[in-house]
Parts: structure tokens; sequence; C-alpha cells
């Protein structure tokens, strides 16, 4: 039984299909996997089949810990906080992995509903830019009060962006905007980040950058943002992988360099 007061998550890995038999049940299924991968356990045809066996293992000791399934655990007051959607409970248990500590260093939240072609301003509409607004401005505001509170915001850096910008200008025949490339916005909390401010400008309308803001003097890609996260990870962004499964060179950050992509140091300073 879970505390009074306490909900989980809307997605949990907590396995109670088949009630207080249900880890037992797991237990025998694991052994009965083991025993039947036995021989190729021992005699493993390659390399990446005998990885397996350590992936298997390692996926295993997060089941049925209560660390791990703490993580997915809140409280209704807390919910009601962040916002009872899905956005507001999964910037929740991001909050949840941050102060937990059992090693999560990457932790992606989605909020779909912001390809708006259609009605944006309608408020009869299930979606539209208000509740979307509303639910990141107060799912990202609590867990920005939160992390302050723990102590974990400085060492934590929260990236919020799309993969576009929209039209600017009048809306299109359809009370929507529709995908625009030249100009869109990057926010970016804690972690280093030197805050209270914006870094480049664009024009009245939004259509056309006017100032870069920073040292490179050029637009700001998604390249150039990828750098600046590695960058506050302490991870090499110049860095290259060659001893890939298939042979194939991988780029941390494809062209990077002084004259390529390189990290947004303004971001910081």
């Amino acid at each position: 039984m879970m505390p009074p007061g306490t909900r989980p998550g809307a997605t949990t890995i907590t396995h109670t299909c088949f009630g207080t038999a249900s880890q037992q049940r797991f237990e025998d299924r694991f052994r009965l996997l083991k025993d039947r991968d036995a021989p190729l356990r021992r005699n493993p045809y390659n390399e990446v089949m005998a990885a397996y066996a350590g992936y298997y293992a390692r996926a295993k000791a997060m089941m049925y810990q209560d660390s791990v399934d703490a993580v997915f655990k809140f409280s209704v007051d807390d919910e009601n906080r962040y916002g009872a959607n899905s956005t507001g409970r999964a910037l929740l248990v991001a909050r949840n992995a941050v102060r937990a500590k059992n090693g999560a260093v990457f932790i992606n939240v989605t909020q779909g509903g912001w390809d708006l072609h259609v009605g944006q301003f309608d408020r009869s509409l299930g979606t539209n830019l208000y509740t979307l607004g509303n639910d990141l401005d107060r799912g990202v505001g609590a867990l920005v009060e939160d992390l302050k509170a723990s102590g974990d915001l400085n060492e934590t850096l929260i990236v919020m962006m799309g993969e576009f910008g929209r039209t600017p200008g009048i809306l299109n025949s359809r009370s929507g905007r529709d995908h625009y490339r030249p100009v869109m916005s990057v926010a970016m909390i804690g972690g280093g980040v030197r805050g209270g401010r914006v870094i480049g400008s664009s024009d009245a309308s939004g259509s056309l950058i006017t100032d870069t803001g920073w040292s490179a003097d050029r637009p700001i890609y998604p390249d150039d943002i990828a750098a600046t996260i590695y960058s506050a990870l302490g991870i090499d962004w110049t860095k290259t992988i060659d001893d890939t499964p298939s042979g194939r060179r991988y780029y941390y950050i494809n062209n990077a360099g002084e004259s390529g992509f390189r990290p947004v140091e303004e971001v910081f300073a």
C-alpha cells in the first residue's frame, strides 16, 4: 500500500498484474530464460551476443527496485501544483529522477500538440495556444522552484525547444500558423546559465534575425545547441567514435570546430 495522498505516475514500472505473486512469477520466468539461454551464454556466437547477458542483468536490477519505483510516485498535492496533465506529471517524474541521483544524466520530456495549423487561439478546441502555454509554464515553473529548493538547479540544465518556428505575421486561412525555419526560440534554465536575458533578436514580426547576439555572428543552429549542452555536461563536443558496430564513424557534432558548429558560450557568460 502507498501512503495516503500518494499516487503512482501515469506510467510506472510497478508490475503488479498478478498481485502479491507478481515478483515471484517474474523471478521464475527470468530463471527459465537463463536456463534456456545457458548454452548461448557459455558459448556466444560473438561479442555482441555475449553482451546481452550483462544487458539483461542490468535491466533486471531495475525491476522491483524501491528506489527506482519511487521516482514514478508523487503526492496529489504535487500533481495539482505541476498540473494534472501529461506534461505536468512527466516534469514531476523528471524532478524525482534528478533528486533520486540513481544515475539518470539525460531526461527527455515531450509536450505534443504545438503543431497548431488550425485554430490556435480557439479556446473551444481541446488543444490551443492557451492550454499548451499554461501547462508548460505551470509545470516548468514548479520544476525550477523545486530544484532550487533542493539545491539541484545549478547542476541541472533545463532546455526547452522545438523543431522550428511558426509562420510570422497574419494567421493562415485556418486561423493557425505553419512551419517556419528562419526564426525560432530556445529557453535554457539552470546548469550554470546566466539567466534574465536574451541572446539575439528578431524584427518586430519575428520574420528575420536582426542581431545574432553571439561571437560567431551567425544564426544559432540546433547543432550549436547540442554542442552547448555537451559543453555544460563537460563532454568533448568535438569527439568522434570510430569503433562502432557498423564501422561507420560517429560524430558527436557534425562539422564541429571554431569554423563550424560550437557551443554558445554567451549562455554561461
